[in-house]
């Protein structure tokens, strides 16, 4: 390629490759190719790993061909073996052409940029805070949403809007979303027969576009539903075969994505992409309700509703419901009313500010209009942003009152320590993860973190996968902090990564994270809400802690809403999965130590990137001993290791992994001389792979202790008489 070809004329070139005859059976081959996933006993995350290919056509390209191809008379007639090959070949080729002049604009801004910065060093131009450079990660995005979630929040979405629907479309949305499922259930039926017959026809005959067509009689006798009503539904989403008008670019309105199936000859349908019918059943009765001029106000204000309801119900389902708080309106003094809150959640110290949206991404926004793009971007998100922080500093006000959707008021805590804020969009909102990174504008605050930017489908399976407070305010925290370091295509990724290993990043500056991470969880979803064969829960964090004292100590502490609960099960949650089953074997062998032997014992870690630590005490003391013991134990830690926070944890002997008490320091460290002198005696906090060696042998393993010094395991006795003993048999 030379490169010197316009977007427009490759756009071109590959309409008169899509309008060719026998295209579709085109299309069915590249659907099948690129988005079938087989596996044998059970679905397993690296049966996912084709779809992460960069070789295969996304959903994008393939609804451009069938946008493309719809734009001429469709001609089903079956090519030869040479002409699909040829069509297929060419398919790739211009799409990869068309990849690459998208791109050029952006490219030479890019550069443009660099020279101006080598010769103005005080240049602000960025090149990716424009359109242009916005165009390649709308259209080449990665999927937020999964087709099951369209299905399954299209009767939320609508259930005020359900006389309107069945005034003036002869339907309800449920009735609607049931023909939805089963044509799911009719093809993956259908294709598999067809798939089973190639068998029997010689290679010239190979065709799989049968196996994307049905019947309205296929649908009736899965639903049961009457054939009447069974095509006033199908008709509502075919294409009206008028030659998709407006597609004359590759950013205009594709019509074929809003009305995804295709009439045959003979009455049947086609549907390629079962994601798109799943989409249109959840998009377009909106911009049905729209063009109604008598009811638009109204569907505006009910997609507002849901947004706002569905968001408390999942939080809800986490929290608990008397946490979540609906439409919190904030009054300053003589009834004068500074905002509204949508959702706040309440849990120990910390609060959760949700704000939501129901704006979308325009046509013109998705062509590279930058002043559009922002303006979208606005008032989607950003303002939805602004607004949450403003009611997030009203929360710290000890002067402002606050009431409930009931008129009730409502007593807060007298100091949150973390708010974090959630903006919320009800509709796919494409590249939302990267316009957030490069225009979201926030104040930088200790108490109100970073927001968190996500549709409801994110907000949908980040409540299903962490539905307990802790892993749940856990994980806003993680990626409050990850904020701009992460380079992620969609919030999934983040979480998926986070399921695998924690999303703690350390002294990292930035991290690039691929598409892939969120197989797992891909599968863990289709498990739950579609009844495959396979594993509920993604192999990582939520499994790995499984029977082990710190998962246990976790799930205790999930269960008292305190301050120093949260704050401990975050120093938990923190610790990597090596990490954990290290301190999980240490605390095992404590309690058995001091069960054998009736001494106290504990074991120490020290996390110095995270400037903190924790001990672990087992003794049999009255409480009030007990708790005064821990605490100087855990002064004398925090001080060694220069901390600035430090935990401690009372096990008592015999009682399993029970957790007694706990405390947490929580301070600057500041030099103290009279404490030197005790601390230089004492061993350093264990580094946390040297609890392995701890767990096995109940000994500390320190050197250049004395024989009649006090061991340093807490026991009281001396070092002699103690470890030492335990050490040498």
């Amino acid at each position: 390629m030379t490169g010197d070809r316009t977007e427009q004329q490759i756009f071109g070139d590959l309409e008169t490759l899509c309008t060719s005859p026998g295209y579709a059976h085109a299309i069915a081959f590249f659907w099948f190719r690129d988005n079938v996933v087989g596996y044998k006993d059970e679905l397993k995350g690296q049966d996912y790993a084709k779809l992460f290919s960069p070789n295969r056509l996304i959903r994008t390209e393939i609804s451009t061909l069938i946008g493309l191809m719809a734009r001429g008379a469709i001609d089903l007639t079956l090519p030869s073996p040479t002409q699909l090959q040829a069509q297929l070949e060419n398919s790739e080729r211009l799409l990869k052409e068309l990849h690459n002049a998208m791109m050029q604009p952006f490219v030479e801004h890019f550069h443009a940029a660099v020279a101006d910065r080598r010769t103005n060093p005080s240049s602000l131009a960025d090149p990716f805070e424009t359109a242009t450079a916005m165009r390649e990660p709308i259209f080449y995005g990665g999927e937020a949403a999964y087709s099951f979630q369209y299905c399954d929040l299209a009767p939320q979405k609508y259930a005020r809007d359900e006389q309107w629907l069945k005034d003036n479309k002869g339907y309800s949305i449920e009735q609607a979303r049931k023909v939805t499922v089963a044509i799911a259930d009719c093809l993956n039926e259908r294709l598999l027969q067809v798939l089973q017959g190639l068998k029997s026809l010689p290679p010239e005959k190979w065709s799989l576009l049968d196996g994307f067509k049905f019947s309205v009689a296929d649908v009736v006798a899965v639903t049961g539903l009457a054939s009447e009503l069974v095509e006033k539904i199908l008709q509502s989403f075919a294409f009206s075969d008028d030659g998709n008008p407006t597609f004359t670019a590759l950013q205009e309105f594709n019509a074929t994505n809003a009305y995804p199936l295709l009439r045959t000859p003979s009455g049947d349908f086609i549907l390629f992409q079962y994601v798109s019918l799943a989409e249109a059943i959840y998009d377009t009765p909106f911009y049905w309700m729209a063009d109604d001029s008598g009811y638009v106000k109204t569907a505006l204000a009910n997609r507002g509703l849901f947004a706002e309801e569905f968001s408390a119900a999942r939080l809800g389902r986490v929290f608990g419901a008397d946490r979540v708080l609906k439409n919190v309106d904030i009054w300053q003094s003589k009834g004068r009313k500074l905002g509204e809150i949508d959702t706040l959640v309440l849990f120990a110290d910390r609060a959760i500010v949700v704000q939501a949206k129901s704006k979308k991404l325009t046509i013109a926004a998705r062509k590279g209009n930058d002043l559009q793009l922002k303006e979208d971007f606005k008032g989607a998100v950003q303002d939805a942003c602004d607004q949450a922080y403003v009611c997030a500093q009203h929360l710290s006000s000890t002067t402002l009152s606050f009431t409930d959707n009931t008129g009730k008021e409502l007593k807060l805590p007298q100091s949150l320590k973390q708010i974090f804020p959630i903006c919320v969009v009800t509709d796919h909102y494409p590249a939302l993860s990267a316009q957030s990174r490069q225009f979201l504008k926030y104040p930088a605050d200790e108490v109100i973190q970073g927001p968190l930017v996500c549709d409801v489908f994110f907000l949908d399976v980040l409540t299903e996968m962490l539905e307990t407070p802790l892993r749940c305010l856990s994980y806003l925290d993680l990626r409050a902090r990850a904020g701009n370091k992460l380079v992620i295509s969609h919030e999934l990724t983040a979480l998926g990564f986070h399921l695998k290993q924690n999303l703690w990043l350390g002294e990292y500056d930035l991290v690039h994270l691929e598409d892939d991470l969120s197989a797992d969880l891909d599968v863990a979803m289709s498990v739950r809400r579609l009844g495959v064969e396979g594993e509920p829960t993604p192999p990582g964090i939520l499994t790995q802690l499984l029977n082990t004292s710190v998962g246990s100590i976790i799930e205790q502490i999930e269960k008292a809403p305190n301050v120093l609960a949260v704050e401990l099960g975050f120093q938990l949650l923190k610790l990597s999965s090596e990490a954990a089953n290290d301190l999980s074997a240490a605390i095992d062998k404590v309690v058995d130590l001091s069960g054998s032997d009736g001494l106290e014992h504990d074991a120490t870690v020290a996390l110095s990137e995270a400037q903190s630590g924790i001990t672990v005490h087992c003794n049999d003391l009255p409480n009030p001993v007990a708790a005064a013991k821990l605490k100087r134990h855990c002064e004398l830690r925090k001080y060694s290791q220069r901390a600035t926070k430090w935990f401690g944890m009372l096990l008592r002997p015999g009682g399993g992994t029970t957790l007694a008490m706990a405390v947490m320091l929580n301070y600057p460290w500041i030099e103290d001389k009279r404490i030197e002198g005790v601390v230089a005696k004492m061993p350093k906090g264990l580094p946390v792979a040297a609890l392995k060696h701890f767990a096995k042998t109940g000994s500390i393993g320190r050197a250049k202790i004395g024989r009649n010094e006090r061991c340093p395991c807490g026991s009281g006795l001396k070092y002699k008489r103690c470890c030492l003993r335990k050490e040498n048999g």
